[in-house]
Order: C-alpha cells, then sequence, then structure tokens
C-alpha cells in the first residue's frame, strides 16, 4: 500500500495495514446489506487499488519532475554562465565600437555626438555614417598621393634617416632601383655640392619636429647632377617627438639651368648698358630716376648717384619743359605709348645739349603704376653740323634761284623766237638748256621745301577742301604733260562727296608729284588710272601705273631724300629725288598718311588717306 493512502486510511479509519483493510472490507462483504451498499461494498476494493495506483503514479511523475527540474537548473545555471560571459565580451565589444567611433568623431568635419551607452540603435545608425566618411577620406588620401607621387619626387625614412619609402619619381630621377634604396639612406645621393654645416641646420630643423624648406643638388647613379626644391615634413608621436620624415621634392634642373643662363644674360645686358654710348635710363610714375647707366656721366657730367631719385625735369632746359610735361602727361594718360623727340639737357656746368630722347611707357606689376624706359643721345654736334648745312643750302638755294630764273626766262624766249630766228643747231642746244634749267629751278624749289620741312619752318592753311574737286583739278593741270610722255589720266571712280581738312595748295603739290611720276614711268598709250575712295572715317586717293614697277631693293628707302632707283630706264627719266619725301612729310603733317603697292613687270601704285572732315 502506498504510504500516503495508509497514513489517510490510519488517521481517517483507524485502519493500521494494508491487512487489516483487506479484512475490513471481507467483514463487510459478509453483511446482509441492501443492494445500494452492496455495490458500494464490492466497488471499494477496487476503487483502494486505484487510489493507490494512483499515489505511486503520482510518485513516478514527482521523481521524473524532479530529476527534469535538476537538468534544466544544470543548463540554465550554464547558459546564465554563458550570457553573462556574452554580456562581458558584448560590453566590451560595445566599449570599443564607441572608442572606434570616439576617434571616427575627433576625424570627422560634421557634428556629431557619441549616443547614450545603452542607445544600441542610434550607436548602429552613427557608425555607417562614420565609416562612410572615413572612406571617404581614406580615397582622397589615396588619390592625393597618387596626385602627389605624378608631380613630386617622395620619400619616408626614419628618424636615423633610414629610407623605407620611395616613389616612382625618385627611382626614376635617381637612377636607382626601388630595392637598392630601401633600407638605405640620401648619402647614395649625396652629390657634395653642400657642405656639411648645410646638413647639419636640415636635422637640427626636422629634427626638433620643424618643417624644412630648401634646394639641394643631388647626383644620380650615373654621375648626372640635378637640383630639387625640397621640404621635409616631421611626423609627429603624442609626446610630440618625430618618428618620420616624409620629403617632397620637385625637379628644378632645367629652371636652375634657366636661372644661370638669365644671370650670364644679365651680366652680359649690363656690360652691353654700361659700355653704350646712348645714355640708358628708368622713371617711376612722378617722372624720378630709377636707374642710370654711366652714359650718363658723360652727356651731363652729373654723378649717378646724385641724380637717381631726381625728377627728370630738373635737368630740363626752361624754355622746353612745358613740351616735355605735356610728353609726359601722354605718357602717364596712355594717350601714346612712346616718344621720340629732341629736347636740350642742361649739364652741370650750366650749359645746355640737345639730346634725342626716346621714352616708351610699361606697367609695373608690382605697383601697377607706370614706369618708363629711355634713352639719351647727345646731338648737340649732329645740331649744330645740321644748323650749318640748313643755313648753306638756304643761302646757296635763295642766290641760285634768282640767275636760274632769268636764265630759264631767257631761254625760254630764245626758243620762242622772241630774238629772231635761230639756226637749227644752236636752237636745239637752246631748247637742252632752257629743259635743264627747269630741272634746276625744281631742284632748287624743292631742296627749299625739305629746308622748309626739316627746320619746321612751312607752315600749313589748314582749310575744308572737296577732295574731288582738287583731284579734278590736278588732272587737269598735268593732262598736258601726260601726252608728253605718250599717256593720259583718267579718273576711274570717285565717291558723291569727299570733304577733308588739309592745306590746298600743299595737296596740290603732293597731286602733281604722283600724276607727274606715274605719267613719266607709264608705257606708252596706257593711261594713269586715278580713283577715289571712301573708307570708315578716311578717305583715299590712289594713282595707279602700269609702268616696270619699283625694283624690290629699292623699296624701303624710296621715301628717303635724294632716293631714286638705280635703273637705266628711272635715271632717264630725270627728277630731283626729293618729291615723295617732301609729299610724305606733307600728308603726314596733315593728319593723313601715304604708302605704295608695286610689282615688278606690273606696275604701280602709290595712295594717301587723309581723315574726313567731321560733320
Amino acid at each position: 500500500m502506498h504510504p500516503t493512502l495508509a497514513r489517510q486510511l490510519r488517521r481517517l479509519c483507524g485502519i493500521e495495514s494494508h491487512a487489516e483493510l483487506a479484512q475490513r472490507l471481507t467483514s463487510f462483504q459478509a453483511l446482509h446489506l441492501a443492494p445500494e451498499l452492496r455495490s458500494l461494498v464490492d466497488g471499494m476494493s477496487e476503487l483502494f487499488a486505484r487510489v493507490n495506483s494512483t499515489y505511486e503514479q503520482n510518485d513516478r511523475d514527482l521523481d521524473l519532475r524532479s530529476r527534469s527540474l535538476e537538468q534544466s537548473s544544470a543548463e540554465l545555471n550554464a547558459i546564465n554562465k554563458q550570457m553573462r560571459e556574452d554580456i562581458v565580451s558584448r560590453n566590451r565589444v560595445l566599449q570599443s565600437v564607441r572608442d572606434a567611433a570616439d576617434k571616427l568623431l575627433d576625424q570627422s568635419e560634421a557634428i556629431f555626438s557619441i549616443p547614450n551607452a545603452d542607445d544600441l540603435e542610434g550607436l548602429s545608425a552613427l557608425l555607417p555614417i562614420l565609416i562612410e566618411q572615413q572612406e571617404q577620406r581614406r580615397i582622397e588620401l589615396f588619390n592625393q598621393r597618387f596626385a602627389m607621387d605624378q608631380h613630386a619626387i617622395v620619400s619616408i625614412t626614419d628618424t636615423k634617416g633610414i629610407i623605407n619609402y620611395v616613389n616612382d619619381k625618385f627611382c626614376n630621377i635617381s637612377d636607382y632601383q626601388r630595392d637598392e634604396l630601401i633600407g638605405k639612406t640620401h648619402n647614395m645621393i649625396n652629390s657634395k655640392t653642400h657642405d656639411k654645416s648645410f646638413f647639419n641646420e636640415l636635422w637640427s630643423t626636422i629634427s626638433q619636429g620643424k618643417v624644412w624648406h630648401g634646394e639641394i643638388c643631388n647626383k644620380s647613379r650615373n654621375g648626372r647632377l640635378y637640383w630639387v626644391e625640397s621640404t621635409i615634413v616631421p611626423f609627429l608621436d603624442e609626446s610630440g617627438k618625430p618618428y618620420q620624415y616624409i620629403s617632397i621634392r620637385t625637379d628644378i634642373t632645367e629652371r636652375k639651368h634657366m636661372a644661370e643662363k638669365i644671370i650670364a644674360s644679365e651680366q652680359q645686358y649690363r656690360n652691353l648698358i654700361e659700355s653704350v654710348r646712348d645714355a640708358i635710363f628708368q622713371m617711376d610714375y612722378q617722372g624720378n630716376f630709377t636707374f642710370l647707366n654711366p652714359a650718363w656721366e658723360d652727356i651731363t657730367h652729373f654723378k649717378i648717384q646724385e641724380t637717381l631719385g631726381r625728377n627728370f625735369l630738373d635737368f630740363v632746359h626752361h624754355d622746353d619743359v612745358d613740351h616735355a610735361v605735356t610728353i609726359f602727361k601722354k605718357l602717364c594718360d596712355y594717350d601714346i605709348t612712346t616718344y621720340k623727340g629732341e629736347l636740350r639737357f642742361y649739364d652741370k656746368r650750366g650749359q645746355f645739349r640737345w639730346v634725342e630722347l626716346t621714352l616708351q611707357g610699361e606697367i609695373e606689376e608690382s605697383t601697377n603704376q607706370p614706369r618708363f624706359t629711355g634713352t639719351l643721345n647727345d646731338v648737340t654736334e649732329r645740331r649744330r653740323i645740321a644748323q650749318l648745312q640748313s643755313e648753306f643750302v638756304s643761302v646757296v638755294s635763295h642766290e641760285l634761284r634768282t640767275p636760274i630764273t632769268s636764265i630759264r626766262g631767257s631761254l625760254g624766249l630764245l626758243d620762242a623766237g622772241m630774238a629772231g630766228h635761230i639756226d637749227e643747231a644752236p636752237l636745239k642746244l637752246i631748247r637742252i638748256a632752257h629743259k635743264n634749267s627747269q630741272r634746276l629751278v625744281t631742284l632748287v624749289n624743292d631742296i627749299l621745301d625739305m629746308e622748309k620741312l626739316m627746320a619746321g619752318k612751312m607752315s600749313l592753311n589748314m582749310s575744308s577742301i572737296n577732295l574731288i574737286s582738287l583731284v579734278e583739278l590736278a588732272i587737269e593741270a598735268n593732262t598736258a604733260y601726260a601726252h608728253t610722255c605718250n599717256t593720259q589720266l583718267t579718273l576711274l571712280k570717285s565717291p558723291p562727296e569727299a570733304m577733308v581738312i588739309a592745306d590746298p595748295d600743299r595737296l596740290m603739290q603732293v597731286l602733281n608729284n604722283l600724276l607727274s611720276n606715274a605719267a613719266k614711268f607709264s608705257p606708252p598709250e596706257r593711261a594713269v588710272e586715278v580713283s577715289i575712295s571712301i573708307k570708315a572715317t578716311q578717305a583715299r586717293v590712289s594713282v595707279r601705273d602700269y609702268g616696270s614697277g619699283i625694283p624690290v631693293e629699292f623699296r624701303a628707302r624710296i621715301f628717303s631724300a635724294f632716293a631714286q632707283a638705280d635703273t637705266s630706264d628711272t635715271r632717264k627719266q630725270g627728277g630731283t629725288g626729293l618729291g615723295l619725301k617732301i609729299s610724305k612729310t606733307l600728308i603726314e603733317k596733315m593728319g593723313g598718311e601715304i604708302d605704295f603697292e608695286s610689282e615688278e613687270g606690273v606696275g604701280t601704285c602709290f595712295w594717301f588717306s587723309l581723315p574726313l572732315e567731321k560733320a
């Protein structure tokens, strides 16, 4: 019997054992009972058997449950232990992640903060952002290093100077392989150009954690010297001491060679400047001398040192000061860019000397102010000689004009038969003399005109002129002469109107010269073509002949005084050689321009242009 059932029967029914229970049940069954009680007594034996069986099954279940609980408890303890270890490990990982995130935040330019310790979601959201930024920085650093390697010569050493990295450019310029350089020092490329103190200063600078800049001459493996501009940057540890050095160099060999050439060229240029006889000077925007070569002392007898800093107007003759001020103001205002002319300068003895002054302006980059470079050439003696020549020519020309005019008139009268009949032989000589006397008068007049122009004594009477009418008048006046040359003058085209400002007499002189020249050199029966055209604000007159053209070697001198092409055909035509020089001077004085186009064997076209009268 199950102990629990036995205990309950003993306490409730006073039955002490299983046998006593069986005895009592037997006793009950022997009694004469009502059917209902009989059925109850008959079922009690089975009831107690089932109750006993239930208690036994319950014990077995309890035992099984106990053993299960004991096993589960051990497993739970193991799991709890593992969880505690996992939590500790997780906390360590989280702390490492937080530390890493904190370091990434120090390097980030964005404004972030580390989330609370239990805010895993915030930390997990922050980390990808920081990692992405770090990756971008890594890519940027890679690109920067790549770019630097493409441009610069790079090496990295430890604090003892042992090389642990060189880029390709370092290998290329030094002619060493990378494995030959790694583990060595830069003594391998020492050219011995710099002394020991140079490198002592270099090492003293970088060992103190300071950046060093300088130029170094190195030697490649094959003995070639090359110059580099070097920057050495020390990398510092947490205590502020260098732990490695990175050197970034740029090849400046060509620049150094160019600098040497420039220095040599400058020395040569300086020697040249100091040896020339013209004074060469520079002035600032106020007109103060900033540079003078030794020729200044030869011309003015002023010492260079006592002149520098003084204004150029201090040396200009008082009668030329206003003109000098006007020219200088035009240069400063950029109305003109260059000037060439003659002025009088005082020398140290108080006497004046004529100088040919050239002056050119430019902008000084450092101040953005104008500065001026020029030359002074002493032309005092030249002007004295020119004056004597001018006076001589003037006297001779005036003394010749009157008798030559009389001779020409007399010969003209004889040629016209005013003195009676003259035989053919002497008449031929008279005509030759008359023609030559006319050429002589033209020469004297041209010489006098040139003398007036060169001396600035020829005044121009400028007025409004109908250029078309003046050209037509000039053609009419030269038609007879053209007929003697077996040619004619033709006005091809002209605009409806062309009004210019000029001196009509002097402009007619220019037209006469161009038309007579064209007629002389035009082939027989081929007309000289005259045309007038308007272009923008200019009126142009062109005179074209179809002669032999102007020789190439003579074209540069065609507007010079007494210039004539040295050909038999030209000499045969005669002329003073002054007409084109006078024409050019007159046109330019009237504000115009004169020039020509010519092709040998085809012909020549002389043209001049004048500004149109403003409406």
